[in-house]
């Protein structure tokens, strides 16, 4: 009998649609939307990349900047959160978040759409 997977996440992932662009310290800007969000990590889904790209795809420990769109009061609003790539699949980027070096404004942006289950506060 095969052993079940056992998610190690802290924190519950909300499915929240969101889009998003990932900024690494290579240089490479990859665009795509949130599949799930939770306090410390997102699951993005990526938009496929350009054949310029291909050779700096996503690795396992690549830092960057996470800038999510959401809405506040029918305003557009970004959230940039510093973040590390945790693992890579297909079109998916598991990402950590830098969650506690946010300021507390952005700390509860994260809440309040973590609260509202959209990105629209």
């Amino acid at each position: 009998m095969a052993d079940t997977p056992v998610d190690r996440r802290k924190y519950q992932r909300q499915r929240i649609r969101l889009a998003c662009h990932l900024q690494l310290n290579s240089g490479l800007l990859v665009h795509g939307y949130t599949q799930n969000i939770s306090r410390e990590g997102v699951l993005l889904e990526t938009q496929p990349l350009q054949a310029h790209q291909q050779h700096f795809r996503p690795k396992p420990g690549d830092i960057g900047i996470l800038i999510l769109q959401y809405k506040k009061n029918d305003s557009p609003g970004t959230l940039k959160v510093g973040c590390r790539v945790m693992h890579t699949m297909a079109n998916r980027i598991g990402i950590n978040i830098f969650f506690s070096k946010l300021s507390l404004s952005d700390q509860q942006t994260i809440a309040m759409i973590l609260e509202s289950e959209s990105g629209v506060l």
